[in-house]
């Protein structure tokens, strides 16, 4: 069978999907982010539009607290450099207003696949910016405490507050080791007989008219007039087992060391509400802030799909 050019012409468009169905065939909310040329990204706490999964920030700071709480982006603006190893790993430069003691490190774009986190098509109005930001030289030299430990101050306030944790749980614990003591040993101790009411300017007891039976001839009632406590001399002495609980070594060394945790305790905490202070009203308030002068950053990323 020959087959004429207007035959040929006829064959294709029978075989050709219509126009309207392939226009149909495609969400009108996906987008692949070739076709994209530029996205325009506010902080403030704006979200992202979602389908599959939850929202997420439209600009998220990714570097060390401490870094982050130095400056909030507002806006960030994000231009498509071409793509990497395939059409739609589209490279990424990202411009943003920052103070001139930091700068903008990796800005990756991050969307969400319409259908799966690898359907080539996304979700409009789902893209965001994970940044890092950075301390130039002259943040460094601002900010040398974030410098010296990169921002992760973290760290050390939870280990802090393990230490804190387990200091009181030990202190608890000879807390009450300490009091089973006292109880045990005061349960145990033999109760002291009553003693009775001092006669002597009324002659008691026993024998011939002394006016103190103590110590007068016939006197009976030698316990009556003893010298209140502490009774020295053996007579009023007692056995081992049967003195009362008195403060040993680890009692003190606990006491001592509750004294000595709680003076840090309070001289940190002296030293931070002065540091706090200072940061409020003294001269090295300025210290704890970026400047208010601004530039325009830089920072460069690729894309990822959630």
């Amino acid at each position: 069978m020959h087959l004429t050019p207007s035959l040929l012409l006829l064959l294709w468009t029978s075989l050709s999907p219509h126009p309207a169905a392939a226009a149909a065939a495609k969400p009108q909310n996906a987008i692949l982010l070739s076709d994209v040329q530029s996205l325009t990204l506010r902080g403030g706490g704006a979200q992202t539009k979602h389908r599959r999964v939850s929202a997420v920030p439209q600009l998220r700071c990714v570097s060390p607290a401490a870094t982050c709480r130095l400056h909030e982006i507002d806006v960030m603006r994000c231009a498509n450099q071409g793509s990497g190893y395939d059409a739609q790993d589209i490279q990424w430069s990202c411009t943003a207003s920052l103070p001139p003691e930091l700068k903008l490190g990796s800005t990756d774009v991050v969307c969400e696949g319409y259908s799966s986190p690898d359907d080539p098509y996304v979700l409009k109005g789902s893209c965001g910016v994970e940044y890092r930001l950075l301390l130039t030289e002259s943040g460094e030299a601002k900010f040398p405490d974030i410098a010296k430990t990169g921002g992760t101050d973290e760290k050390k306030t939870m280990s802090e507050k393990i230490g804190a944790a387990l200091f009181g749980v030990v202190f608890a614990l000879v807390c009450m080791i300490m009091i089973y003591s006292a109880c045990v040993n005061a349960r145990n101790a033999p109760n002291a007989p009553r003693r009775p009411r001092d006669n002597r300017w009324g002659g008691g007891g026993g024998g011939g008219g002394g006016f103190d039976p103590g110590f007068g001839p016939g006197g009976g009632g030698d316990d009556w007039n003893d010298p209140p406590p502490p009774y020295p001399g053996p007579k009023y002495s007692s056995t081992a087992g049967n003195q009362s609980w008195r403060p040993g070594f680890w009692t003190g060394a606990a006491t001592g060391a509750a004294a000595g945790y709680v003076a840090g305790s309070r001289g940190s905490g002296q030293d931070r509400r002065s540091s706090s202070y200072e940061s409020r009203a003294g001269p090295s308030s300025s210290s704890q802030s970026t400047s208010s002068a601004r530039y325009e950053g830089t920072g460069f990323g690729s894309t990822s799909r959630r």
